[in-house]
């Protein structure tokens, strides 16, 4: 659940911390308050667009921060992008936005993409906006809410079913690309062989390129080469006039020996300088033999070249080093194998596209008979919360048609259609139902949904706009027990549904030094009694009255 939401430089709010309890939690005010803006915040944990409009004007960035009790899901999918819990079962979700639109995403300190914070958002919060009724119109969203609507093990094989579809889709890619043309597979043989012989014939080693590079190098430059080593084994060796560096060192080190006897400290430096005409020594072998080594046969650097000139052709073709060029030899080989043996893959891909396809039906066949269990309790559940909410005469049916071919979301078409009396034909909800019949309905869906989402906090922001009088009543009350096996956060207008709440917080305006603020403060005793008497309105005693009428009763109710 979520337990805690700060939110600092938010459009009008400067700085605000609200904590969240099991239940029903409900935000109220008066319309342009700033409610719904919270509600935005937390959309942005759990991965919404970002809008650098909702940095508060003239503030350095924008910063969210929500801390929730996750459950075993959303640990799961935090442990799959590498994020351990932040003590226990604990998920801390931040986002920082700056006025040029720049975000930054935390969990629990991790830093990481606005997907992850949608992955794991979807796991933790479900909000339903007071403007998805304009959703139900798009017949393309009703598979979505029936799936919804599904038990763990429909869900189960919805999940399946996709792994069978993309294993099939697989299938068909590969057979796809194994179907093409004759004349240009031979031609794509002809190519390869020419390639591969080219190659082949050439017979580059690996990095034989690049040591023909600096051999070349070597021979244009040997003079240069010879006189700068041969002087500097002269300069080591002693064959410069005077004495050479080996020659010196060794003075050295008789000197400093014949010293020892008389302080035994002195030894350590004798030791070192033998090492050191011991390394003198070999620098000098080595550099006698480097010299001797550019004697080079006649004819030789004209061998290089033309070797050169054939790999360098080969580079321009197939890579620009040795080891592409090989790398390139072995994908055609590869290929012309792939090519050559086309008829006997083709057969083997259309038995394995075959038998996915298949499998795939099967999968979408069982898939479509869950769907139609779902779709007769969803009508059935559906139409008894229209029944509830004082809609009896109104009739909603979920019809599922053959879409034919199969795709991610199965073979399934879906439909809601209502019927706005008995014996009155159903038909689609666009041609049908009103604005206030439309948010009834997505009413009665959501309260359907709500028993069957695994998520635990579920948001409801004013999905109650346009309902009143005993609906009203009705509506606090189912609110009520969904919020005893989910938490609900409601932002609502209705004091019916305010007096229900667990815990009841309020937003207003207040004027600043640095202008209008939104404020958001916790109400208790006497302070949702002035809450309930504002959204009640009429006579500030009778409303106080019958304020405290409402929370006595809906206690009594709640026991």
């Amino acid at each position: 659940m979520l337990r805690e939401l700060h939110v600092r430089n938010l459009a009008l709010i400067e700085e605000a911390s609200l904590e969240f309890g099991h239940g029903l939690n409900v935000l109220s005010g008066e319309t342009g308050a700033g409610k719904t803006v919270l509600v935005e915040a937390l959309g942005l944990l759990l991965g919404g667009r970002g809008d650098s409009g909702l940095v508060r004007a003239g503030a350095r960035r924008l910063e969210l921060e929500a801390d929730f009790e996750a459950p075993p899901q959303a640990l799961e999918a935090a442990a799959e992008e590498g994020i351990e819990p932040a003590g226990g079962d604990s998920l801390v979700l931040r986002r920082v936005i700056t006025p040029d639109g720049k975000s930054r995403c935390y969990v629990n300190g991790t830093i990481c993409t606005v997907a992850t914070l949608a992955r794991l958002g979807e796991r933790l919060v479900d909000i339903h906006g007071q403007h998805d009724h304009q959703r139900l119109l798009r017949t393309a969203s009703h598979l979505a809410y029936l799936d919804a609507s599904g038990t763990k093990e429909h869900h189960d094989l919805l999940r399946s079913y996709r792994e069978a579809y993309a294993r099939w889709r697989d299938a068909r890619g590969m057979l796809e690309r194994a179907s093409m043309d004759e004349s240009e597979r031979l031609r794509e043989i002809d190519l390869l062989r020419f390639q591969t012989a080219e190659i082949e014939t050439a017979g580059p080693r690996e990095g034989e390129l690049e040591e023909l590079l600096k051999e070349r190098k070597r021979m244009q430059n040997r003079e240069e080469l010879f006189n700068a080593v041969r002087e500097a084994h002269a300069l080591i060796a002693g064959e410069a006039e005077g004495e050479g560096a080996m020659d010196r060192v060794g003075s050295a080190e008789a000197a400093l020996e014949r010293a020892s006897s008389l302080d035994e400290e002195i030894m350590a430096w004798t030791t070192r300088l033998r090492e050191a005409q011991e390394q003198l020594a070999d620098l000098a072998h080595e550099l006698r033999a480097y010299a001797e080594g550019l004697e080079f046969e006649p004819g030789h650097l004209e061998e290089v070249e033309l070797r050169l000139r054939v790999l360098s052709e080969l580079a321009r073709k197939y890579g620009r080093d040795t080891s592409l060029i090989l790398e390139h030899l072995e994908r055609s080989r590869q290929r012309l194998s792939e090519l050559e043996y086309l008829d006997t893959k083709r057969e083997e891909l259309q038995k394995e596209e075959a038998a996915r396809r298949s499998g795939m039906e099967k999968m979408a066949a069982r898939l479509s008979a869950s769907r139609k269990e779902l779709a007769r309790k969803l009508a059935r559940d559906a139409n008894r919360e229209l029944s509830e909410l004082n809609m009896a005469g109104m009739r909603f049916s979920v019809e599922m048609s053959d879409g034919g071919d199969c795709d991610e979301r199965g073979r399934d078409g879906v439909e809601f259609r209502v019927s706005p009396g008995k014996g009155l034909p159903y038909q689609p909800m666009a041609r049908i139902a009103s604005g206030g019949e439309l948010s009834r309905i997505m009413l009665a869906l959501k309260l359907s949904l709500a028993r069957a989402d695994d998520v635990p906090t579920l948001v409801f922001d004013e999905v109650d706009a346009g309902i009143g009088g005993s609906t009203a009543d009705i509506l606090a009350e189912k609110l009520a027990s969904v919020s005893g096996y989910h938490q609900v956060f409601a932002v609502t207008h209705l004091p019916q549904v305010a007096a229900y709440a667990d815990i009841h917080m309020s937003v207003s305006k207040m004027e600043t030094p640095d202008g209008i603020a939104t404020r958001v403060e916790l109400l208790e005793g006497g302070g949702r009694v002035d809450e309930l008497a504002r959204m009640l309105g009429g006579s500030e005693d009778t409303a106080r009255k019958h304020a405290r009428s409402m929370l006595g009763k809906k206690e009594i109710s709640r026991r």
